[in-house]
């Protein structure tokens, strides 16, 4: 009896909660709309662009090829504002479901692309498409719930992990532009808090088609902890990009200056905008010189400085205590 009126208190609670906090009114769609420009991408994308990585040189050119429309309607879309059409996806979630599945086949036809100019010697090119995989992971979560920003941060993953391989085959001209560029992704990222306001208008308006407390209070309760991961992972990535941006400017620093910076702080204005913050702790990267070489790393998920231990990965597929570099693991 107890664990039911629990279990009905805390329904009551969140319901409150949900239902009696104020979120801003929707914006309107932009019109032209780039997501739409996404979803016929999507579309017309032909080919097994998952496996792309097992293809050989002339294998992925004929697939990049073949998809030519798909990657200039995705850039179209790239280049215009971008908003999930929210309101009908909480009707048809099956439809949003399937949508996200062939979305994400985009940012593999974009890493399968980058591969190609890699492998003809187009290293400023290969940058360019891992870039807009990072920009087009963000842009398609823009409006969205949690499982859109979900399926985002896979495609943002997507080129960063292979961005970070391709750092350090970099010169210092060609790694110039791609950290302005990963500073103004940054600057233009969809932030967890616009990802929260937008599932609480989801789970108000799965409150308003009726419920059973316990039940939604259980599921509330999963829901939460969920959350809870996703805002980790959102957080991961972007200390990913940050470390990535400052690694590539401590690399440029070094090439010109021929000694590493004393402090992080030596590198604004000609290398960096600004110091990126960790978003761990909302304090700077941990920066340490070491002669020739440095230490930059983020705390990571348990917040604590583990003085430049890399975090590992477990044999589940979670991420062990430790500190995050530009190159670990999601």
């Amino acid at each position: 009896m107890l664990a039911l009126l629990v279990v009905f208190v805390l329904a009551l609670l969140t319901i409150l909660a949900s239902t009696g906090s104020w979120t801003p009114p929707r914006p309107p769609l932009p019109n032209p709309n780039g997501y739409d420009d996404f979803l016929k991408a999507a579309a017309l994308l032909t080919g097994d662009v998952g496996n792309a990585s097992a293809l050989d040189r002339s294998g992925l050119a004929a697939l990049v090829s073949t998809n030519s429309e798909s990657l200039r309607l995705l850039r179209l879309g790239l280049s215009r504002q971008c908003a999930l059409p929210a309101d009908s996806a909480m009707t048809n979630t099956t439809g949003l479901l399937a949508d996200l599945a062939s979305l994400k086949r985009l940012a593999q036809l974009l890493a399968a692309e980058g591969r190609s100019r890699e492998m003809d010697g187009r290293l400023a090119e290969a940058t360019q498409s891992y870039l807009d995989a990072m920009r087009f992971g963000n842009e398609m979560s823009r409006g969205g719930f949690i499982i859109n920003r979900l399926v985002g941060i896979a495609c943002e993953a997507i080129g960063d992990t292979a961005l970070a391989k391709l750092a350090r085959d970099l010169s210092t001209e060609q790694a110039r532009p791609v950290v302005a560029e990963l500073e103004k992704i940054d600057r233009a990222g969809v932030t967890w808090e616009e990802v929260r306001r937008n599932e609480n208008r989801f789970s108000q308006y799965q409150l308003g088609k009726g419920f059973n407390p316990m039940a939604w209070a259980l599921a509330r309760w999963g829901t939460w902890r969920s959350q809870q991961r996703a805002a980790m992972r959102h957080k991961r990535l972007v200390a990913h990009e940050r470390l990535l941006a400052a690694e590539l400017a401590l690399r440029c620093y070094q090439f010109e200056q021929g000694h590493p910076p004393a402090r992080l702080d030596d590198l604004v204005t000609n290398y960096l905008s600004r110091i990126p913050p960790d978003p761990f702790r909302g304090r700077p990267m941990i920066y340490r010189p070491q002669g020739t070489n440095w230490l930059l790393y983020s705390v990571g998920e348990d917040g604590a400085d583990d003085g430049g231990k890399r975090v590992a990965r477990s044999l589940s597929g979670t991420v062990t205590r430790g500190d995050l570099f530009y190159d670990s693991p999601y």
